[in-house]
C-alpha cells in the first residue's frame, strides 16, 4: 500500500514537471512575442510622439499635453504562474487636456481701393542755354545796310519814304526825311536828311545841326557786294560858358562850327561754298574843318585776309594803313602815317578759341613789335565763358573824335599817335535764356592819352574858361572795370545795364586825369506794350570829372543822374505819333566846367510813311 502511494505521488510529480516544461516553453515563446510586440508598440509610440511633438511646434494646434512616465512593471502576483518576466521598457502616457479648438490671430485689415491712377498732364519744360560771347575787333565796321535780294519781276522796283517832324520847348525843332529804293538789279539806295536845332535861356546858348547821309549796296557779281556810304554833317555851337547876358558881343567870337564830309567803301565776299580764302577790305575817308581854327584829313585802309587750312585752323594776315594830315591855322601841318601787319594763327575747338600772333608796326618811321594773344573758353558743365588776352592797338588821333568827346575844345597844337596796351580778363555768364551778365577787368598802359582841361588866357578874361586844351599824356597806367547785365522779362520787355570804372595808378606829366569820368552807369528799358504802343526809358549816372580852377587848383564836378524817356504810337499804316523827354528830373548839372545843362526838354511830333 505504501509502495502504491509512493508510485502514485511519483507519477503525479512527473506529470507536473512535464506540464511545467511545456508552460515554460510557451511562456518563453509568449515572452518573445510580447517583447517584439512591445518593441513595435514602442516604435509606434515614438513615431506618434514625434508627430505630436512636431505638431506641438505649431502654435495653432497646441491643445494637448504629453506626459512621459517611466516606472518599472510590478510582478503580477495574481497570475497562476510564478515565473514572470519583468518588462523594463519605459512607457509613455499621453494625457489629453482639451478638445481641438482652432483659433486665428487678429491681423490688421488691408484696404484696397479700386481708384484710377493720377495722370501727370504737365508738360516738361526744356531750357536751352546759349552762352553769349563778347568778341573784340580792331576795326570799326561801317553802318549795316540790307543785303541784296532777288526781286520779283512783277514788282521790280520797290520804294518807300517817311517824314518825321517834331517841336518842343527851348525852341526845339526836329525834321527828318528818309527814302529807300531797290531797283531791278537788286541795287539798294537809302538817303536820309536830318535838321535839328535848340536854343537855351542864355543869349548865345544855341545849337543847330544838319546832316545828309547816303547808303548803297551794289551787287558786282554773284559773290561780291560793294557797300558805299557818303555823308555830310555841319554843327554850329556857341561857347556860352561864363559869358555875360549881353547881345552886344559879336557871336563870331564864340562860334564853334564843325563841318565833316566823308565816305566809306567795303567789299564783301559772299562765296559761302568755299571759305578757304576770304577777304573784306574797307576804305575810309573823312575831312573835318573846325572853322577858323584847323582842318584834318584822314585816310584809313583795313584789309582782313583769312585762309582756312581746316575747319578748326585758320590763318589771318590782316593789313592796316592810316594816314592823317592835320593843319592848324597859321601853323605847319602834321602828317602821321601808320603801317601795321597783323599775322596770326587761330584755333577753333569745341570748348575754346585761341588766336596767337604778332603785330609789326611802323608809326612815323618808328618800328615796334607788339604781341597778340586772345583766348576764349567755355568752362565744362557750366554757363561760364572766359575771355582773356594781351594786345596793343595803335590809334591815329582825329579832330572829329576829339570834338566828339568835348564840344568846347580849341584846336590842338599837336596831333600825336596814341597807343593802348591792353591786358584783360572777361567772364560772361548765361544764367538762362532770359538772364546773362558779364564782368571785365583790364590793365591798360596808355601812351599819348588825351586829357581835357580849361584854357588859361590871362590876357583875355572874356575867353577865360570857355575853351578846353587837349593835353596828350605821355604815359598813363589805369585799371578799368567793366560790367553788363541783360534781363529779358518777356518777349515785350527788355532791361539792359552796363557800367565802367577807371582808376589811374600812374600819370607821368599831368597832376590829374582832366575831364575823364571815374565812374559811369547806364540803364535802359524797352517795352513793346502792344503792336501800336512802344515805350523806352534810360538813365545815366556818373561821378564828376576833375578840372582846374582859375589859380590852377583842381576840383571835382558834382555827381549827376539823368533820366530820359520816349514813346511811339502807331495810329495807322501811314501815321505815327512820337515823343521823347530828356533830363526829366530837371538836374542842373555840368558835364564840362562852366557849361550848365538845359532843364527838362520835351519834344513831340508825328511821322508819315509814304507807301506805294
Amino acid at each position: 500500500m505504501k509502495s502504491m502511494i509512493r508510485y502514485g505521488l511519483l507519477a503525479i510529480a512527473l506529470i507536473c514537471f512535464s506540464n511545467m516544461g511545456i508552460a515554460q516553453k510557451k511562456n518563453k515563446k509568449k515572452a518573445k512575442t510580447t517583447i517584439s510586440a512591445k518593441k513595435k508598440k514602442k516604435s509606434t509610440k515614438k513615431t506618434t510622439t514625434r508627430k505630436k511633438q512636431s505638431v506641438k511646434k505649431r502654435p495653432s494646434v497646441a491643445i494637448y499635453k504629453v506626459v512621459d512616465t517611466i516606472s518599472p512593471l510590478r510582478p503580477i502576483t495574481s497570475l497562476p504562474f510564478k515565473n514572470y518576466t519583468i518588462d523594463s521598457i519605459p512607457e509613455k502616457v499621453v494625457t489629453i487636456v482639451s478638445a481641438f479648438k482652432p483659433q486665428l490671430k487678429n491681423v490688421a485689415k488691408i484696404g484696397f481701393l479700386n481708384a484710377t491712377a493720377v495722370v501727370d498732364t504737365n508738360s516738361v519744360l526744356l531750357s536751352y542755354q546759349v552762352p553769349s560771347q563778347n568778341l573784340s575787333f580792331q576795326y570799326q565796321p561801317i553802318a549795316l545796310v540790307p543785303r541784296a535780294i532777288k526781286i520779283d519781276s512783277l514788282n521790280a522796283i520797290k520804294q518807300s519814304a517817311n517824314l518825321k517832324i517834331g517841336m518842343g520847348n527851348y525852341f526845339n525843332q526836329f525834321i527828318q526825311l528818309e527814302g529807300a529804293l531797290v531797283d531791278q538789279k537788286a541795287q539798294q539806295h537809302h538817303v536820309s536828311i536830318l535838321n535839328e536845332s535848340i536854343a537855351g535861356p542864355h543869349p548865345i546858348q544855341k545849337w543847330n545841326s544838319i546832316g545828309l547821309n547816303y547808303n548803297g549796296s551794289y551787287s558786282m557779281n554773284k559773290n561780291k557786294v560793294l557797300n558805299t556810304q557818303v555823308y555830310f554833317n555841319q554843327s554850329n555851337r556857341y561857347r556860352y560858358g561864363l559869358v555875360p547876358d549881353s547881345t552886344i558881343l559879336p557871336l563870331k567870337n564864340f562860334e564853334q562850327k564843325l563841318t565833316v564830309i566823308g565816305a566809306n567803301f567795303s567789299l564783301i565776299n559772299n562765296q559761302v561754298a568755299s571759305d578757304e580764302f576770304n577777304y573784306a577790305p574797307i576804305l575810309k575817308f573823312n575831312h573835318s574843318n573846325l572853322i577858323n581854327q584847323a582842318n584834318n584829313l584822314v585816310i584809313d585802309l583795313y584789309s582782313p585776309i583769312m585762309y582756312s587750312l581746316k575747319n578748326s585752323i585758320k590763318l589771318h594776315a590782316d593789313f592796316n594803313f592810316s594816314y592823317n594830315q592835320y593843319n592848324q591855322v597859321n601853323r605847319n601841318s602834321i602828317n602821321n602815317t601808320i603801317f601795321q601787319f597783323d599775322p596770326s594763327l587761330e584755333l577753333n575747338k569745341t570748348q575754346y578759341r585761341l588766336n596767337i600772333g604778332v603785330r609789326p608796326t611802323i608809326a612815323n618811321g618808328d618800328f615796334a613789335l607788339y604781341p597778340k594773344i586772345e583766348l576764349t573758353k567755355k568752362l565744362k558743365d557750366t554757363n561760364f565763358v572766359i575771355d582773356a588776352g594781351w594786345n596793343t592797338s595803335v590809334i591815329n588821333n582825329q579832330l572829329i573824335q576829339l570834338i566828339g568827346q568835348n564840344h568846347w575844345i580849341s584846336a590842338p597844337n599837336s596831333m600825336p599817335i596814341s597807343s593802348k596796351e591792353n591786358k584783360y580778363f572777361n567772364v560772361q555768364v548765361t544764367v538762362s535764356k532770359r538772364l546773362n551778365y558779364g564782368f571785365n577787368m583790364a590793365l591798360n598802359d596808355y601812351r599819348e592819352l588825351p586829357f581835357f582841361n580849361q584854357t588859361k588866357q590871362m590876357n583875355n578874361p572874356i575867353q577865360e574858361g570857355l575853351k578846353f586844351d587837349v593835353l596828350f599824356e605821355k604815359r598813363a597806367i589805369a585799371i578799368e572795370l567793366l560790367g553788363n547785365l541783360r534781363y529779358q522779362f518777356s518777349d515785350k520787355l527788355l532791361w539792359k545795364n552796363n557800367f565802367k570804372y577807371i582808376q589811374f595808378n600812374l600819370i607821368r606829366e599831368n597832376t590829374q586825369a582832366w575831364g575823364i569820368l571815374p565812374f559811369e552807369f547806364n540803364s535802359q528799358l524797352n517795352w513793346v506794350y502792344n503792336k501800336k504802343l512802344q515805350l523806352d526809358a534810360s538813365g545815366q549816372f556818373w561821378t564828376g570829372s576833375k578840372t582846374s580852377a582859375g589859380l590852377g587848383n583842381a576840383y571835382q564836378l558834382n555827381n549827376t543822374f539823368v533820366l530820359n524817356a520816349g514813346m511811339q504810337y502807331t495810329i495807322s499804316d501811314h501815321w505815327t505819333f512820337w515823343g521823347k523827354g530828356e533830363n526829366l528830373l530837371d538836374q542842373q548839372y555840368q558835364r564840362w566846367a562852366n557849361y550848365p545843362s538845359l532843364g527838362v526838354q520835351i519834344v513831340a511830333g508825328i511821322q508819315y510813311k509814304f507807301r506805294k
